[in-house]
């Protein structure tokens, strides 16, 4: 294990196969962000697609902070999590569609060219956890100022960390608020481009029964929901709730599996059941799966995790051809249950802008910051910088507008450093 230092912070990348622990660092230990909880990144470890290490953060001779590390050693990682990949790859994080005839024509080039360059950009590591979220865990009775300093320690951090690891590319990802703002200063100085990923929709609840939730909503949204309720109802559809363990069945395995394919998305049935065997062993009792049954079958779930008060977005499964299941149930239902059980807030990740906006939810935008080196690094500069435009221009659309940070910004004059190649 190297140390390495950054403005009064030492950086530690753990060595293989060790795991912090609730007990050796509190941060972890039953926190307010699920993503953030010792359980799951035990979960993240059982996965086979990136091998999880860690950054340890010391100050004054303590362990401030921990931030989970998805190592990439050759191309294959997930999508979100795969920085290489991620870059210049359309989907739900690049919408060139979006952008200016001329910007879409050089994107094109750009993703053309980008291929070749790939494989050079591994191994790869990204500070992020699965979830979208950056997973940095803070240690206990810090203030908020001392969490944004070590959030802006990240980037020389985690590119020290890199060169420990032999990376050819780095990433943080997923950040947002305030914190992004102490990132991109650092992360611009050292080299970093950044590009806005997307934005978490968030549902913040009111009331502490369904009718006093309903009673708080606007004329508009209290419309839309007793329609999109009372059709639900109508399609013989009735909401069942199932917490712990054994609310991940046999029935939501063959919906998840199902949805997946419909969608074309990787993994078959083995790692569906693989995955959904880590959740169930690791978080178990924290799971809660509501579900829509038609005739006594199973027709569409939502799995989430809960904390204290939140309950955090996991996956959903939904049978084909059943209309009114998907936003009724996870919107309205959801809330209905969340109210009466003691739920403030409903995280439902990235995505679907328009569906979340329209039933509630407040966007949170989330910010990444890039650092490639060699041969086609460039490319990967300005393509991120189509990408985040389009992604930007995503959020107006939606009547969304994500303040940029101040390296997006256009009357930005601060001189960037030379980049890390």
């Amino acid at each position: 294990m190297t140390a390495t230092e950054v403005v009064g912070f030492t950086g530690h990348v753990l060595p293989r196969g060790t795991r912090p622990t609730a007990a050796d660092f509190a941060g972890i230990a039953d926190p307010d962000v699920i993503w953030e909880d010792s359980r799951w990144w035990r979960f993240t470890e059982r996965t086979d697609l990136h091998e999880v290490r860690y950054l340890e953060v010391r100050a004054d001779g303590r362990t401030v902070a921990i931030a989970p590390l998805l190592f990439t050693a050759r191309p294959g990682g997930l999508l979100f999590y795969d920085p290489p990949r991620l870059a210049g790859t359309a989907g739900p994080m690049a919408e060139p569609e979006l952008l200016d005839h001329p910007d879409r024509l050089r994107w094109a080039e750009l993703t053309e060219a980008l291929p070749a360059a790939r494989e050079d950009q591994y191994p790869s590591v990204a500070l992020a956890t699965f979830g979208n979220h950056h997973g940095v865990a803070h240690a206990p009775g810090r203030t908020q100022d001392q969490h944004r300093a070590v959030m802006a320690a990240l980037p020389d951090l985690l590119h020290q960390a890199g060169d420990e690891l032999g990376c050819r590319s780095v990433a943080l990802l997923y950040i947002g608020g305030a914190e992004a703002e102490d990132v991109d200063g650092s992360a611009s100085r050292a080299g970093y481009t950044s590009a806005l990923l997307g934005a978490e929709g968030v549902q913040d609840l009111s009331g502490h029964s369904w009718e006093e939730y309903v009673a708080s909503l606007s004329k508009r949204r209290r419309g839309r929901l007793r329609k999109e309720v009372a059709d639900y109802t109508e399609a013989g559809l009735r909401t069942v709730v199932r917490c712990g363990p054994t609310a991940i069945d046999d029935e939501v395995v063959a919906l998840q599996v199902a949805h997946r394919a419909k969608y074309g998305l990787p993994g078959g049935e083995d790692r569906v059941r693989r995955d959904f065997d880590a959740v169930r062993e690791e978080l178990g009792d924290s799971c809660v799966v509501l579900g829509a049954e038609r005739d006594g079958r199973l027709v569409g779930f939502v799995l989430y995790l809960r904390t204290r008060d939140t309950l955090f977005a996991r996956t959903a499964g939904f049978a084909p051809g059943v209309r009114g299941c998907y936003l009724t149930l996870t919107y309205h239902e959801t809330a209905r249950w969340a109210v009466e059980h003691g739920i403030r807030r409903v995280h439902y990740g990235l995505a679907a802008y328009e569906a979340k906006i329209a039933r509630g939810c407040r966007l949170r935008p989330r910010w990444g910051w890039f650092a490639f080196r060699g041969e086609g690094a460039d490319k990967y500069r300005e393509a991120l910088t189509l990408q985040s435009r389009s992604i930007e221009r995503r959020l107006d659309l939606v009547g969304a507008p994500a303040v940029p940070v101040p390296s997006r910004r256009p009357a930005a004059t601060e001189p960037k450093a030379e980049q890390w190649n």
